[in-house]
């Protein structure tokens, strides 16, 4: 085995216990309420899928993590592919959409905000289906006032649907010592979040300042005027939002789902997300 394969296995290793210790602090840190409660109907939340190569052939998916939290607080997850014809499927999802939940994936395509001439600088892979599809699910449901929660990348596009501008490359136009992407310790790497006193990202970590992941290299650039900063990186790019007018409308920049065990506050932000679904009724 070469030296590439090496470093290659350890990576997948370290991964794959990187998975255990998270998945173990879901099922038994918080065992009393990860315990899924039989329902004879269980609220739908739509979320879109993400697609990569595996062996030569596409293949579509969301995180596992994600999918756990949803069953394990009440919520039934019904995955979008992102594929040809999904389009003409949308207004079936609409129907039964209780809940959205918008995650990880490739850059946003410059056309769909005001964009300038960095946005197309630093683009890297795009993916126009994903878009457009993420776009008009958005529209809907903030539309009709669902639960939406927007993670990572899905921060960007509510802020975007919203009426927001991004970043092409948060660390190359900020020219900011803060690092938002290191990918030699994708997992392990924290920064600095300053959480704004009074909202709701407050109420649900209980301080005013955490420390985050981080996985990104666009951001939010502008934010849109509906939303509210909730907390902000040391360099000062907004990091979590919410609309102060909805029930629950919710972006973050990190990742609450792969930090269980470092803060109460993580699972809270799922919690408030399941409780606002549940609430939820639609005239």
């Amino acid at each position: 085995m070469g030296d590439v394969a090496i470093e290659s296995k350890k990576r997948e290793t370290a991964a794959a216990r990187e998975d255990r210790h998270v998945l173990g602090s879901l099922r038994h840190s918080h065992g009393l309420l990860l315990k899924a409660v039989r329902r004879k109907h269980w609220p739908r939340v739509i979320v879109t899928t993400r697609r990569t190569i595996r062996k030569n052939k596409y293949i579509d998916y969301v995180g596992e993590y994600h999918l756990e939290l949803l069953i394990k607080l009440g919520l039934l997850p019904v995955m979008v592919p992102v594929v040809e014809g999904t389009e003409a499927c949308l207004d079936q999802y609409k129907e039964v959409m209780r809940g959205l939940l918008v995650v990880e994936g490739e850059d946003i395509e410059p056309r769909h905000y005001r964009s300038n001439a960095a946005n197309h600088r630093y683009l890297e892979q795009t993916h126009h289906l994903k878009d457009k599809i993420e776009i008009d699910l958005l529209r809907h449901a903030l539309k009709r006032k669902i639960p939406v929660l927007g993670i990572c990348r899905g921060s960007q596009m509510l802020n975007v649907v919203g009426g927001g501008t991004l970043y092409g490359d948060v660390q190359k136009e900020k020219k900011s010592d803060r690092t938002h992407l290191d990918p030699d310790h994708y997992d392990g790497y924290r920064h600095p979040l300053k959480i704004v006193p009074g909202t709701p990202l407050e109420n649900w970590y209980g301080r005013r300042d955490i420390k985050v992941n981080s996985y990104h290299h666009q951001g939010v650039r502008d934010l849109a005027a509906r939303f509210r900063a909730m907390g902000y990186a040391d360099d000062g790019l907004v990091e979590a939002f919410y609309d102060p007018k909805l029930p629950f409308a919710v972006g973050l920049q990190f990742h609450p789902e792969r930090m269980l065990s470092e803060y109460p506050g993580n699972l809270r932000v799922w919690q408030a997300f399941a409780k606002a679904i549940h609430s939820l009724n639609l005239h």
